[in-house]
C-alpha cells in the first residue's frame, strides 16, 4: 500500500474517513466516565504524532496491534473541543512499507550517495583494495541497498535513513584531503578504512520502523560484525587470487581499532598511522553532527546557548540569535 496521507495532513481532513499507513508507537487501555473501555493510540510517521482512539470492537482491534510497528489504519477524522479526533474503525499490521515515510532521511539524495561511493572506489589504485571494495559495494547489489538505507546510530549521530552512507562518505572525503597533505599516508588504505570501518552497522541495527538493535548487534556489536563480514569477503577473494596478509591485517585492524580506546569499545588501540587518523576522523564527523543537532535546540531561557546535549555532555554556545 502506497502512503498518501501523513499525520500533518489529518487536521485538514476533518469530516472524512481515511485509510493509510501509520506507526503505532504506543497504546494505553483507558476507561470512559461510565467505565466503558477504550484504547488510546499514539500514531506517527515522519511528519509528526497524534492521538487516536478505539471505541468500538475494542478487544478484537486491540488484539491486532503490535506496539511500535506499522499498521494500516482506517479512521474517522472529527473535531471536538477545537481539537482533532481520530476514531479507529479498523487496523491491520503491515510489513511492506517505505521506511522513509516513518524515519527522517539524509538531506543528500540516495543516488548521490551511491555515485559518490562508486567514485571513491574507482579512484583506488591498489588492485587488492579495489577488488575488495568492489566485491562488497558494487557486485553485491542487495548489500549496497542496505548500506545506503542504514543509519549510523540509534540516537547520537546520523540517526536517519542514509545516515551511515553520509557519515562514511564524509570521513572518506576528509581522509582523501589529509592524504594529499601528508605524503606518508597510504591514501588507498585510509580510504578503504573509511569506507569499511562502520560496515557492521548494516547488520547491527534495523528499522521496526524505529531504529533498534538486532540480536546480532546486541550480542556482538558492529566492530566484531564488521570484522567478520570483511574477513569473509577477503577469504572469498583468496579462493581465486592471493590477498596480501599484511594488508588483510591492516584493514581488519582499522575496523577493530577505530573507536580508539578500549573503554570506548575497541578491543585494540590504533597501531599505525592510518588507523589513528581513521579514529580521529570518525570521532570528528560524529561530533560535528552532534554539535549540529545541539544548534537546533536553542534554550528558551538563555538564547545564546543550546539546551543540554546528552551526547556531548554539555550545552553549546550559539551566540546571539540572528535577526531575520
Amino acid at each position: 500500500m502506497v502512503k498518501n496521507i501523513f499525520v500533518k495532513d489529518l487536521p485538514n481532513l476533518i469530516g472524512n474517513e481515511i485509510e493509510d499507513l501509520f506507526q503505532i508507537k504506543d497504546l494505553q487501555d483507558r476507561s470512559g466516565k461510565e467505565g466503558q473501555p477504550f484504547v488510546e493510540l499514539t500514531i506517527a510517521d515522519v511528519s509528526g504524532t497524534l492521538t487516536a482512539r478505539i471505541f468500538d470492537d475494542v478487544e478484537a482491534l486491540r488484539g491486532k496491534i503490535e506496539r511500535g510497528r506499522v499498521h494500516r489504519l482506517r479512521m474517522q477524522v472529527y473535531q471536538f473541543a477545537n481539537q482533532i479526533g481520530l476514531k479507529v474503525l479498523d487496523v491491520e499490521k503491515v510489513e511492506d512499507y517505505d521506511i522513509r515515510h516513518f524515519v527522517p532521511s539524509s538531506s543528500v539524495d540516495s543516488s548521490k550517495l551511491e555515485e559518490d561511493l562508486k567514485s571513491f572506489i574507482r579512484k583506488i589504485d591498489n588492485p587488492q583494495i579495489k577488488t575488495l571494495l568492489k566485491r562488497i559495494f558494487i557486485d553485491d547489489e542487495e548489500f549496497r541497498k542496505k548500506f545506503l538505507l542504514a543509519p549510523a546510530a540509534r540516537f547520537y549521530h546520523h540517526n536517519f535513513v542514509g545516515g551511515l552512507a553520509e557519515h562514511t562518505l564524509q570521513i572518506a572525503r576528509v581522509a582523501e584531503a589529509i592524504s594529499e597533505l601528508y605524503d606518508v599516508v597510504d591514501r588507498d588504505l585510509l580510504i578503504a578504512g573509511a569506507l569499511l570501518h562502520d560496515i557492521g552497522k548494516v547488520y547491527e541495527m534495523e528499522y521496526t520502523p524505529d531504529i533498534e538493535f538486532t540480536d546480532e548487534g546486541r550480542l556482538f556489536g558492529h566492530l566484531i560484525i564488521g570484522y567478520e563480514f570483511v574477513s569473509k569477503k577477503i577469504h572469498e577473494i583468496e579462493v581465486v587470487n592471493k590477498f596480501p596478509e599484511e594488508l588483510r591485517m591492516k584493514i581488519l585492524h582499522m575496523i577493530l581499532s577505530h573507536h580508539g580506546e578500549l573503554q570506548y569499545g575497541s578491543p585494540v588501540k590504533p597501531m599505525f598511522l592510518e588507523a589513528q587518523i581513521l579514529h580521529f576522523l570518525d570521532d570528528l564527523d560524529a561530533k560535528a553532527d552532534m554539535f549540529k543537532k545541539a544548534s537546533d535546540l536553542r534554550s528558551e531561557s538563555n538564547t545564546k546557548w543550546s539546551e543540554f546535549s546528552k551526547p556531548l555532555g554539555r550545552s553549546v554556545f550559539l551566540g546571539e540569535l540572528e535577526e531575520e
